[in-house]
């Protein structure tokens, strides 16, 4: 076994009675912090794969009272200037990057233009850097944090939604093919 890393953003605020429950539950291998109606563990857990420590740390907090976790981070999604601290450049060089006049080119595209700075996908711009700088790709801890977030989400989605029945049908569907 080995230590997997990780940290989940909880809805639910954190108070003496919640970080009992949460030792209680198993949670004694994470550290917690709370802003607001928003909780943070940070987790080193021993686990076979990343997946297997992720999903039994999400089964341990919700088995706390009302706590949801909402997601797994560092997210898939990405702003230029988050991508320049994940990756130890400057935001500039990654400017120069995104735009061809500096790399191999190909940077991939954008995710999304939904706000006004565009945002990318972790898991392409960290395969795009991996055949830029000769190394291995995170594609496994990218994945994982993917398809945990996806599944965090649409459960929250369907979360007291009047069509909930026809859309996780859907949902299987495609998970399904």
């Amino acid at each position: 076994m080995a230590e997997q890393h990780f940290q989940l953003t909880v809805r639910g605020a954190l108070t003496d009675a919640r970080l009992d429950a949460l030792v209680e539950a198993g949670c004694d291998d994470a550290t917690f912090s709370s802003i607001g109606e928003l909780t943070f563990a940070e987790f080193d857990r021993e686990a076979s794969t990343l997946l297997e420590a992720v999903l039994s740390a999400i089964t341990a907090v919700e088995s706390v009272g009302d706590l949801e976790v909402l997601r797994m981070d560092p997210d898939e999604l990405v702003w230029a200037s988050e991508i320049a601290s994940r990756t130890g450049r400057s935001r500039q060089s990654i400017d120069m990057l995104i735009r061809g006049r500096r790399g191999p080119g190909d940077f991939p595209a954008p995710a999304s233009h939904a706000t006004r700075n565009p945002l990318w996908r972790w898991s392409e711009v960290d395969a795009w850097f991996a055949a830029y700088e000769g190394r291995a790709a995170e594609t496994e801890r990218s994945a994982v944090i993917g398809a945990i977030n996806g599944a965090l989400q649409a459960r929250h989605s369907l979360r007291g939604a009047a069509h909930a029945v026809p859309l996780r049908r859907a949902l299987r569907q495609l998970l399904a093919s």
